[in-house]
Parts: C-alpha cells; sequence; structure tokens
C-alpha cells in the first residue's frame, strides 16, 4: 500500500508540473520567434552565442574551489550590473508603487491623510509595504536611491536562501548555479529601480521556507511562521504558502516520509505563529490609528472579476473599475462582483478557453519588467528594448527547459522538494482565476531556478560521468593492446 501511494503521489505530482513546464516552454519559444525582437537568423546566431556563454559561466563554477571566491566574483558583478542599470536607467517612481512611495513620505512627516484614499481603503494590505518604506525614509531620507539599494541587497538576499534552500540535500555546485541564476535572471535586474514590495516579500517568504525546512524546532518553526506573515503584510501571498505547507506535510504523511503526529506538531506551529502575528500587528496598528482596518483586502471580489474577464484575457479593466464602482466598498459591491463572477463562470468551454489563454499571456508571454524598469522617465530606443526582450526571453527559456528536466530526474529521497512544486502548482492554478501580470511572476522565479539547477546539473554530471567512463575504457583498451 505504502509503494502505490508514494508512487501516485509522485505520479500525480510529475504529470502537473511536466504539463506546467512543456506549456511554457513551448509557448515562451513560440512567442519569441514571433515577436520581432530579432530577425529568424540573427535571433538564431544570438540565442546559440548566449546558451553557450552560460554553459560555459556555469561550468566555470565548478572551476572555483573557494566559496569565499566565488561569492566575491558572483555578487560582486552582479552589483556592478545592478548599479550600471541604475545609472543607466534611472527609474522613477510610478503608478501603485508612486503611490505608496508618496504615502510612505507622509507617513514620516505625521500625515497620515492618504488612509482615507480609495486604493488604501479598498486594499489596506498595502500598508505594511508603505511603513517598511516610511521607515527607511526616516533613517536615512527622501532620496529613492536608497531604496533601490536596498533591492540589491533583498536581490542578493534571495539568491543566498535560493542557495542554502538547494544545497540542504544537493551539491555545492548546485547551490552556486541557483545563486548566479538568480543574480543575473533579467527580470530581476530590469526591476532594481522599480520601488516594488516584491522583493522585500520574496526574501522573507523564501527565508521563511528555509528556516522550515533546515531545522525541526518548534521555536525555528514558529519563526518561520512570524516570517511568513510580515512577507504577507508586504504582498498578500502568506496564505497561498500556509496551504503549501500543511499540503507538503501531508504529502511527507502520505509517502511514509514522517509519522502523522511529528507533521501535525510541524505545521501546526507554523500556522498559529503566523495568525498570531497577523493578528498582533493588525491590533498595533489599529490601535495606533496607523490603519483603520487590518492588513486585509476590503474588496474581494475585484481581483476575480478581472481574472474572470474573458475581453482582457484576465488582466485589468477600465470597464470592470466603472462597473464595480458603482457601490461603495461593502455588501452591495461584493455582492455586484459575485454577479459578474457568477455569470462569467456560466459558460464553460468560454472559461476553459479563458484560462488558457491567460496562462500563455502570464507564463510564456513577454515580461513586463522591462516597461515597469524604464517607467515614463527613461527613454530607450526600439532596438535596445528588443535585445533585452530577447536576452530575457532566451534566460528564462533556459531556465524552464531545464526545469522540466529535473522533473524527469526527481531525486525521491528529496522529500523537501515536495514543497516548491506545491508552490508553483498552486501559484500556477491561482492565476487561472485571478488577475494576471507578467511580472507576478516574480515571486516564484526563485522556485523555477532551483529546479533548474537541478535539472541542468543531472545531465551535466551524466556527461561528465560518461565522458569518464570513456576515458577509462581508452585506457583500458590502450593497456590490453
Amino acid at each position: 500500500m505504502q509503494k502505490f501511494m508514494n508512487g501516485f503521489v509522485k505520479g500525480a505530482y510529475t504529470v502537473l508540473l511536466v504539463s506546467i513546464f512543456a506549456f511554457i516552454t513551448y509557448y515562451s519559444i513560440s512567442n519569441l520567434v514571433t515577436g520581432n525582437y530579432l530577425s529568424n537568423s540573427k535571433l538564431m546566431i544570438v540565442a546559440i552565442a548566449f546558451y553557450i556563454l552560460i554553459i560555459l559561466a556555469l561550468v566555470l563554477l565548478t572551476k572555483i574551489t573557494s566559496k569565499k571566491i566565488f561569492f566575491m566574483i558572483v555578487t560582486g558583478m552582479a552589483i556592478l550590473v545592478r548599479i550600471g542599470w541604475l545609472i543607466k536607467v534611472p527609474t522613477a517612481p510610478s503608478s501603485d508603487f508612486q503611490m505608496m512611495h508618496h504615502a510612505a513620505i507622509l507617513a514620516t512627516q505625521g500625515d497620515l491623510s492618504f488612509l482615507k484614499e480609495s486604493y488604501f481603503q479598498s486594499w489596506p494590505y498595502q500598508l505594511g509595504f508603505v511603513y517598511f518604506q516610511a521607515l527607511i525614509i526616516k533613517i536615512f531620507g527622501q532620496n529613492v536611491l536608497i531604496l533601490q539599494i536596498i533591492n540589491i541587497l533583498l536581490n542578493c538576499g534571495i539568491a543566498f536562501v535560493g542557495y542554502k534552500i538547494i544545497n540542504l540535500h544537493f551539491k555545492e555546485i548546485t547551490g552556486r548555479i541557483v545563486y548566479t541564476l538568480l543574480l543575473f535572471y533579467p527580470a530581476y535586474i530590469y526591476m532594481t529601480g522599480v520601488l516594488t514590495n516584491q522583493f522585500l516579500a520574496t526574501f522573507l517568504i523564501y527565508l521563511a521556507i528555509y528556516l522550515y525546512l533546515k531545522h525541526d524546532q518548534l521555536w525555528v518553526k514558529a519563526t518561520a511562521g512570524v516570517l511568513l506573515a510580515l512577507g504577507n503584510m508586504m504582498r498578500p501571498l502568506g496564505i497561498l504558502l500556509i496551504i503549501a505547507l500543511v499540503c507538503f506535510e501531508i504529502t511527507k504523511w502520505l509517502t511514509g516520509s514522517e509519522k502523522y503526529f511529528k507533521i501535525t506538531r510541524k505545521s501546526t506551529t507554523s500556522v498559529l505563529a503566523y495568525f498570531l502575528m497577523l493578528f498582533l500587528v493588525n491590533s498595533a496598528l489599529q490601535v495606533t490609528h496607523l490603519s483603520e482596518y487590518p492588513l486585509e483586502n476590503r474588496n474581494p471580489t475585484w481581483k476575480f472579476v478581472l481574472g474572470l474577464n474573458d475581453e482582457t484575457v484576465g488582466s485589468y479593466s477600465a470597464t470592470d473599475l466603472s462597473l464595480m464602482s458603482r457601490y461603495p466598498l461593502g455588501a452591495k459591491r461584493d455582492k455586484l462582483g459575485k454577479e459578474i463572477i457568477k455569470e462569467r463562470i456560466q459558460d464553460k468551454p468560454k472559461l476553459v478557453n479563458l484560462m488558457f489563454n491567460k496562462s500563455k499571456k502570464m507564463w510564456t508571454a513577454r515580461d513586463d519588467a522591462l516597461m515597469w524598469g524604464m517607467a515614463d522617465n527613461v527613454k530607450l530606443s526600439l532596438k535596445i528594448k528588443n535585445w533585452l526582450n530577447a536576452v530575457q526571453f532566451l534566460f528564462y527559456i533556459f531556465i524552464v527547459a531545464n526545469a522540466l528536466l529535473a522533473v524527469f530526474k526527481w531525486r525521491e529521497t528529496w522529500t523537501d522538494g515536495y514543497l516548491l512544486k506545491l508552490m508553483i502548482i498552486g501559484y500556477f492554478m491561482v492565476h487561472l482565476l485571478i488577475e494576471i501580470q507578467s511580472r507576478y511572476r516574480f515571486f516564484i522565479v526563485p522556485a523555477f531556478i532551483m529546479l533548474a539547477a537541478v535539472g541542468w546539473v543531472t545531465v551535466y554530471e551524466k556527461i561528465h560521468s560518461r565522458q569518464a567512463n570513456d576515458k577509462k575504457t581508452l585506457k583500458e583498451d590502450i593497456v590490453i593492446r
């Protein structure tokens, strides 16, 4: 029975992930070829040269024997690239990011009038990042460069945490590949100057995952829950991770990796710490009048209304905004939202087609990181934009294709990997229903890259092992002769 359950669980995960990564790989290649970023002949040459450079760079990582030297070289290069980007592309705050940054400046001056704005009335959960920025501004001043430098440090932090997570089970080289790919992932570089909450939220959540996987002590599990809550206060992803953690522990129980009592104790500790932290922070903010409401979504149907809009393929809709704004926040607007959602899911074939097209747009279309990175104040030629977008596509395809290989070459002993699988599957499925933007890939990219590193190293070691065996056979043949 246990053997059957192991096979069933592994098979279910494999089918889902192979479907996801094969879908992303195929349509990403298609969108790159048809996107007219470069002529077909030039694209072929660039792609070959680009992948040769990546492979050479990753192979060179195996030749650096000193960890210290490795981190100094790779981190130094990554920081220099980002500083160069900030000099060449001095991104000014725009859109929602400008609104949050302006609110942070007002908060440092004791002016909380922004709390009455419809944006923060609808989505109080954005206040977590506002007050984080306010703290930084209070200490270092209003120069946006400080916040952009913090983005660089957080990106390095995300890369290092990814390195530590993968090294819990795999060799040093696998961690080095994760670290390098995360530091040179083009979309992360393009977003360096954007005052987004994504860097901080992603860092906190993956740090929580590392602690959860690394240590069995209950106080560490509680700390992981607290970090998840803090990450959720920056960007509302916490509940997805809580569900993933619970499903992860259930998976380990089903496959016989751990006893029921042990997994219940661990997951319960993190979940309780998560909700307790949220309660304490929300209470503190309301008592001190820094927020009228808990850090939550007071317009709960909005993301689903947008996500089920066939005309915009699940993206923002000014028409939906006008429609929903007929009623103030509260029961009437929620009722209208539910009616719209119910109407939009009636036609099942149309709904399935929408989900398919949404997935193509969300996961395989051009990443909007470059658009956000340039904002309105930066002007680059169309030729440069096309080159930058082509590089982003090529890098992304390399990651998802290698992640696909990792799914086929999965090690049964790497039970921690089920958590990454659950995160990817859950994140993919959630965006079948809610509003999409290609920049929302940001959070799940570290999980993609961790799987990609496993896939690449598996292939590399197999080739290396075969070459070693061939040399051994050749030597034996020479001796015999």
